[in-house]
């Protein structure tokens, strides 16, 4: 064993999606997988691109339905697809992702993993054949080890989806009466599986996502997953890029270039204020880029008001005359 010094290396990303049925999970891997493939191999032809994309589809090649559509601009082509059926356990799972691997695919998402967990063959069902109990679960570990090799492969990027659900807690109180109470989104998997991934997204029902785990620190806001966040996260993780820090210089000089086109013009002062209160007041340093370009084109629909004291200063000039 050896003690060194720690330093900076490129790694391959392992990526988790959670979101409930017709979120976007599917759709959102696609694009974010697009935009890292442009990141890596930015000379290679859009066809040749797509082929460097594999999915394992365990959703009735559902996955398919979105080759030659279009979204946020980008148009998904034909990506390598190895359709996966029952039982659902993880040497069949490594046998997909191996043959994409053989295809030559750079990132491979996994949609999805939450057949591996209650669907036939997967965990739950090896634990209850094995006679249930802490004998069952006992029996099923290595299972659960060799799918972890795969999430978290060194050799590629991987992008899994995974079901959640709303989940339900009842408790009785002191008078015997029951409550049940929503307490969250559950994904159909096994609770820590979230903390095996680097950066994880939950997807609801505005196709919105929010980073519930995120080591790159690049995703602050809730944002729509498109190819942009592929780029962000090669450019970070491949390349060694201080996203964030990039990001940062973008906002300053957004909120810059939105103070010179505000100015002193009243009209388009009280735009501004409008657009700041309706988000209680947030310094505009803390906007999101997007959102920052967004205000940008709001006020520059505002026509500018000429004040009162240009228009007296006109006049006095035009007297002088």
């Amino acid at each position: 064993m050896v003690v060194q010094l720690a330093k900076r290396e490129q790694i391959k990303v392992p990526i988790l999606l959670m979101g409930a049925s017709g979120s976007g999970k599917t759709l959102g891997s696609l694009l974010i997988a697009k935009g890292m493939i442009d990141e890596m191999f930015p000379k290679l032809s859009d066809e040749e691109k797509w082929a460097k994309i594999g999915v394992i589809d365990t959703e009735h090649s559902r996955s398919s339905l979105y080759v030659d559509t279009e979204h946020n601009g980008v148009r998904v082509g034909q990506f390598a697809q190895f359709k996966l059926s029952a039982p659902y356990n993880s040497e069949r799972y490594l046998g997909a992702f191996k043959e994409l691997k053989v295809f030559g695919c750079e990132v491979i998402i996994i949609d999805g993993i939450s057949n591996n967990w209650n669907d036939e063959g997967g965990v739950l069902a090896q634990a209850d054949a094995n006679g249930g109990g802490m004998q069952g679960w006992s029996k099923v570990s290595g299972e659960q080890r060799n799918f972890l090799k795969l999430l978290t492969n060194e050799e590629v990027h991987v992008i899994a989806t995974v079901r959640t659900k709303q989940g339900i807690e009842v408790t009785t109180d002191d008078n015997g009466k029951v409550h049940v109470e929503k307490v969250g989104l559950k994904m159909e998997q096994k609770d820590s599986l979230e903390y095996e991934f680097a950066i994880a997204f939950q997807i609801y029902e505005n196709h919105i996502a929010q980073a519930t785990k995120d080591n790159s620190s690049i995703f602050k806001h809730p944002l729509k997953l498109t190819d942009d966040v592929g780029k962000k996260i090669v450019a970070w993780a491949e390349k060694g890029v201080d996203v964030r820090a990039e990001e940062k210089e973008r906002i300053i000089q957004a909120v810059k270039a939105i103070n010179d086109l505000v100015g002193n013009d009243e009209a388009r002062k009280k735009e501004l204020q409008r657009q700041m209160m309706a988000r209680q007041n947030t310094p505009l340093e803390n906007w999101s880029l997007d959102n920052l370009k967004k205000l940008y084109v709001i006020v520059s629909k505002i026509q500018p008001v000429t004040t009162n004291t240009t228009k007296k200063d006109e006049n006095t000039e035009k007297e002088g005359k």
